[in-house]
């Protein structure tokens, strides 16, 4: 069986839900619950990727505090090996803040240990213990940042699969993007992400370019589902329709399924798609981006059912 390692944030997510209006200054607004729960997004796909059946190991700081605590028990209890984890009394386990909506968030990001990651924490002699390596959230990891092409070279020399998820640069800059994806063999941004990077704003034109430049591209569109690219195969591939209840953690667990399908069960590349979409939907359904186990049999079941 393949292993992955993943390097990546660690931090929890404090999700703020059911409110009926966006917060404004000056104002006091009530929502209806708030949990403390793993966040981060490659806590998240990790977790996922357990879930469904992966074997996989993580790497990130997390402080030693009450939010770290439940960042690594949760990575132990679905499965995910976290002796690489590292520990640092000195810093305070990240926190985001999200304000949860049926269809949409707002997040706030305290980095403490998310930004904390340094290129010595990462033992390259190891890699070749894995088979696949991802990272994610790399614009939140500046001190990661100008190692990856780096990283993910010598993972490459060492015949590891690689892929990455950006996720969002705050700054809007994406630099080193492109000298990144050199690396890559399966890019996972969603539309913004890939429209922005291109400086194309159509998510289509956005896939074509960056198909031309790593060999597997997946864009996330959200409740439009997923569209991709693998050498000249195109594939369109609809969301799964449900009553969401948090999108926290849909893009990750999405990321989670392709891997989990196209990488560890080498299915086809359509079949892995429309896996991946059918994960994100099931994510939805849970306030929390790891909540509620998604095994590879409850996605096969969902999409059975969704057929009928």
């Amino acid at each position: 069986m393949k292993r992955t390692l993943v390097i990546g944030d660690l931090n929890v997510d404090v999700i703020i839900s059911g409110m009926t209006e966006f917060p404004e200054l000056g104002r006091e607004i009530l929502c209806k619950d708030i949990k403390t729960l793993l966040g981060g997004s490659a806590s998240i796909f990790a977790c996922r990727l357990a879930q469904l059946g992966g074997r996989v190991d993580i790497i990130g700081k997390i402080g030693k505090d009450e939010n770290g605590k439940i960042v690594l028990n949760t990575l132990k209890s679905n499965g995910v090996g976290v002796d690489k984890v590292i520990i640092d009394e000195n810093i305070k386990t990240g926190v985001t803040v999200s304000l949860t909506y049926p269809k949409n968030k707002a997040l706030i990001t305290f980095l403490g240990s998310i930004g904390a990651l340094d290129p010595s924490d990462i033992q390259l002699d190891n890699l070749g213990e894995y088979d696949h390596l991802h990272v994610s959230s790399i614009y939140l990891q500046p001190k990661l940042l100008s190692e990856l092409p780096n990283i993910f070279a010598e993972a490459k020399k060492q015949g590891l699969i690689t892929s990455l998820d950006p996720q969002c640069d705050p700054q809007g800059k994406y630099e080193k993007i492109w000298s990144i994806l050199k690396h890559i063999d399966i890019f996972l941004p969603n539309d913004r992400e890939a429209t922005e990077i291109t400086k194309l704003a159509n998510p289509l034109e956005a896939l074509k370019k960056l198909g031309s430049k790593v060999k597997t591209v997946v864009i996330k569109c959200g409740s439009q589902g997923s569209i991709g690219i693998m050498e000249k195969e195109l594939v369109k591939s609809e969301a799964f329709k449900v009553k969401a209840v948090d999108t926290t953690g849909a893009g990750d667990s999405f990321d989670a399924g392709f891997i989990y399908y196209f990488v560890h069960k080498n299915k086809s590349f359509r079949e892995s798609v429309r896996f991946a979409n059918a994960v994100g939907a099931l994510t939805c359904l849970y306030i929390g981006g790891a909540e509620g186990k998604i095994t590879e049999e409850k996605v096969l079941e969902f999409i059975k059912n969704f057929n009928k």
